[in-house]
């Protein structure tokens, strides 16, 4: 199928598809939301450095780290769960 073909199928589609405004503004932002180039994350810089850092350290083998299973055990005791 042609592209012009394709986009035609989807636009009758659509019009077959969507009766109501609440549905086509629904589209609109998912339409919008495809066509940001970059959006902003929710963690700053600030925070992905932190991460770095400690996660270089932790590779070094600079830090103390604990096996899921005692983290777990130190839960359960502590709380009891």
């Amino acid at each position: 199928m042609a592209a012009i073909e394709l986009r035609n199928s989807i636009i009758e589609r659509f019009n077959q598809i969507i009766q109501d405004d609440s549905k086509l503004m629904a589209l609109d932002g998912i339409f919008d939301s495809m066509n940001v180039i970059e959006s902003s994350s929710l963690v700053s810089e600030e925070h992905y450095k932190i991460v770095e850092e400690r996660r270089k350290k932790h590779l070094a083998g600079e830090t103390k780290v604990k096996s899921w299973d005692d983290v777990k055990s130190g839960i359960n005791k502590k709380y009891g769960f």
